[in-house]
């Protein structure tokens, strides 16, 4: 490819043409949006519920503001004279929940790739019609499940490894394989089959169609960032409209890095 072509897709671009993608269908992607927005809000509930049940544990009484200011302050002070001590105050998991949120992180994130693949086929074909439903759940189809399956576990573990290298690797990670659903997608409609290997293959083709692009996906995920702070305040209000919005723009995102990668290489 040729360096000149790269960096051509702006965010600003893409975040109009999401922008105008979902005003054109306000109904439509929400509808779509509706199971993964569901989720985010069984996500708060039951979020809560575990802080809750810690405060109270470590004797954090959230109903009394002052006795709670009180018993962090001793908490912090006794983990300051006795850092050895900190680990009595640390939130645990059972080993249920455990399995219950990766259980949960595994569904959410199959749902979204089932959305973003509908939204793929909308943007690259107008007439193609949209079934909410159905194409929120096509990830658990016979045609995707496995290796999608396969995909989120290993873009897990890629994840957790690097967030816990000091965070930057992490975020590189995420960027660079950010493309790895959608490059899957194309993959499998190309060959009209699936495999294990295309799986694995669908990372190293994400850094791939990553090249020169980025810094404009970077800049995408960070303008997320401050608005997933804003609706974490309105309790997930917000995601009403945020959810369906990100996932447009990440859709755009993708198409558009496809065509210029396709019109580069003909070149």
């Amino acid at each position: 490819m040729n360096n000149a072509n790269y960096n051509r897709i702006s965010a600003f671009e893409v975040r109009r043409e999401a922008h105008r993608a979902f005003r054109k269908d306000i109904k439509g992607n929400v509808a779509l949006n509706i199971v993964p927005i569901l989720l985010r809000f069984l996500a708060v509930y039951f979020g809560m519920k575990i802080y809750t049940t810690w405060m109270a544990n470590i004797n954090v009484n959230l109903a009394d503001p002052e006795q709670a200011s009180r018993r962090l302050s001793e908490i912090s002070m006794s983990m300051a004279n006795d850092p050895g001590s900190a680990s009595q105050y640390m939130l645990s998991l059972t080993p249920q929940s455990n399995v219950a949120v990766y259980a949960f992180f595994f569904f959410f994130v199959m749902v979204c790739a089932g959305v973003s693949y509908a939204l793929i086929d909308k943007l690259r074909n107008p007439d193609y019609q949209i079934n909410a439903i159905k194409d929120s759940l096509q990830a658990f189809s016979g045609k995707y499940f496995f290796p999608l399956l396969f995909i989120t576990a290993l873009l897990g573990l890629f994840l957790e490894a690097g967030f816990m290298l000091y965070i930057l690797p992490g975020i590189w990670f995420l960027v660079i394989f950010s493309q790895s659903f959608l490059v899957f997608k194309d993959d499998q409609a190309d060959q009209g089959r699936w495999s294990l290997r295309m799986a694995f293959a669908s990372f190293s083709c994400s850094t791939i169609v990553m090249r020169g692009y980025k810094w404009t996906y970077f800049s995408i995920i960070f303008e997320f960032f401050f608005w997933e702070i804003l609706n974490a305040m309105t309790h997930e209000l917000l995601s009403v409209w945020l959810q369906p919005y990100e996932q447009l723009v990440m859709a755009v995102f993708y198409k558009k890095i496809d065509e210029n990668n396709r019109l580069t290489q003909k070149k």
